[in-house]
């Protein structure tokens, strides 16, 4: 967050910006691939910094996670 958006973005250096940015956001929405609790925390709090209202959804891995399995399956074989 630091790094991508309040540098990346010029906030840290122009605060100004902020509101062109977020202003007609009204909620920071965390699609959460696992249940770590750091990474939330730093999600929530970057709702904090933002002024918006905080929501977390589960997503997993989706697809992701059996197509990996699949692939190092194969791999393995193939050794």
């Amino acid at each position: 967050f630091e790094t991508l958006i309040l540098k990346g973005m010029g906030i840290d250096r122009h605060p100004e910006l902020e509101p062109m940015y977020f202003g007609n956001y009204k909620r920071l929405i965390y699609l959460a691939q696992t249940d770590a609790a750091e990474i939330e925390a730093k999600a929530r709090a970057a709702a904090d910094r933002l002024g918006l209202v905080y929501e977390k959804r589960f997503t997993g891995y989706g697809g992701l996670e059996p197509m990996l399995t699949k692939a190092q399956t194969s791999v393995a074989g193939a050794a």
